[in-house]
């Protein structure tokens, strides 16, 4: 059971996690034929991506009694270059228990020796935060028992085409699934007592869910700033996500999050996006 702890606060995606309990249904259709039901969240950077996958694979973990397999693949991160497959594979396989003596050297053979692992087991799989099909394709078992949950910041069209992927594309929260989050971030009665200005800071914070926890741990450190005070701070587009990153560690700074997304851009697009704040440091 190698699922990270479910978010402390969540809101809003309701239609998103009914898709993903649709992957339940199909599986369960298909138990006994076919190969595993292969589900991506798509997305911009702070939309929420791991959020959602980490809380639907809490609530779906008593349907896979083999047990849930959890791997942060770094596709976008700070960390260095994504996780190669035979790394990933490597650790899934002594999960399993796996000795390490019997662990082939190659990334073909330890595929095949997880799909043999898996060939009769009920196992969700969670590929979080992958850079591409193909580092995604050699963990995938072949068990139609098992569930595949991937997300990307890209629409990984390959697992789509190949392997027969369905896709969860994330949108940036309605307005009030966003004042909802606000709420159980910050309680409702500070935000219910101005909610204009809750509304102001959806709006300021573009309804994504990591700007407006972030902005709301601003609020929080500060017990005398009023959510008016936070809204002025974020009104400049030449500071916004300095204020935004000041409130946040590393990983969590919007100005990283988006600098990823940045650096796996080619060369055309990127030059086009080089006026993002996150790119020049200005702005």
């Amino acid at each position: 059971m190698q699922l990270p702890p479910a978010p402390g606060v969540f809101a809003g995606r309701e239609a998103a996690l009914a898709e993903l309990d649709g992957a339940l249904s199909s599986a369960r259709a298909r138990w006994g034929e076919g190969g595993p039901r292969v589900w991506v969240i798509d997305g911009m950077g702070g939309i929420g991506k791991t959020a959602l996958a980490v809380r639907w694979a809490h609530r779906a973990r008593d349907r896979f009694p083999d047990g849930v397999l959890f791997s942060d693949l770094a596709g976008h991160g700070s960390a260095g270059a994504p996780r190669e497959p035979g790394e990933v594979l490597d650790g899934f396989l002594r999960a399993l228990g796996t000795d390490t003596g019997l662990i082939p050297p190659g990334v073909a053979d330890r595929s095949a020796l997880l799909r043999t692992l898996l060939a009769e087991r009920r196992v969700l799989l969670v590929l979080d935060n992958a850079a591409a099909p193909a580092q995604v394709r050699p963990l995938l078992p072949g068990a139609p028992g098992c569930v595949v949950l991937v997300t990307s910041r890209t629409r990984m069209a390959g697992l789509v085409v190949r392997d027969g992927a369905r896709r969860v594309t994330l949108d940036p929260l309605p307005e009030e699934q966003a004042v909802e989050l606000l709420r159980r971030t910050l309680g409702p009665e500070r935000v219910d007592a101005d909610p204009a200005a809750a509304r102001e800071l959806v709006r300021r914070c573009g309804r994504l869910p990591l700007a407006l926890l972030v902005a709301a741990e601003r609020a929080l450190s500060r017990p005398g700033l009023t959510l008016t005070r936070v809204n002025e701070e974020l009104r400049s587009d030449r500071t916004r996500l300095h204020v935004l990153a000041a409130a946040a560690d590393g990983d969590s700074a919007l100005r990283v999050v988006f600098s990823w997304s940045y650096r796996a851009l080619a060369p055309e697009p990127a030059g086009r996006s080089a006026c993002w704040p996150c790119t020049r440091g200005r702005r």
